[in-house]
């Protein structure tokens, strides 16, 4: 399961801005992926939290995916905290639910895209 539970924009350049998520799942990419030999990165509710930077779409699994991605974070609070500390120019959206429902009608596993 993944969720979008926030998306905007942020000062990449002095002229370009560029979007931004948080993404809720169940499931530690980071580890299953290779990138971390240790246990996965998974709150007391089987969650972790992802920011997404730049553009984003859905990989050959139908996860997303974008250019950059952070550090695993357990709460939507401490990712919300850590963007607004260290990303320039930052914007939170409403969520674009028709977006979003278009998205989700296309993930082929891992259950469906939630909406926050």
């Amino acid at each position: 399961m993944q969720k979008i539970v926030k998306q905007g924009r942020y000062k990449y350049s002095d002229i370009q801005y560029e979007k931004i998520i948080i993404v809720e799942q169940d499931w530690d990419e980071l580890y299953e992926e290779g990138y971390s030999d240790f246990v996965p990165n998974l709150n007391d509710k089987g969650l972790v939290y992802f920011i997404h930077f730049s553009d984003y779409w859905l990989n050959e699994y139908g996860n997303i995916s974008s250019r950059s991605i952070s550090i695993p974070f357990l709460s939507e609070k401490d990712a919300l905290k850590y963007a607004s500390l260290n990303v320039n120019g930052l914007s939170w959206d409403k969520l674009d639910l028709e977006k979003l429902l278009s998205i989700s009608q296309k993930l082929p596993h891992r259950g469906k895209l939630l909406i926050a």
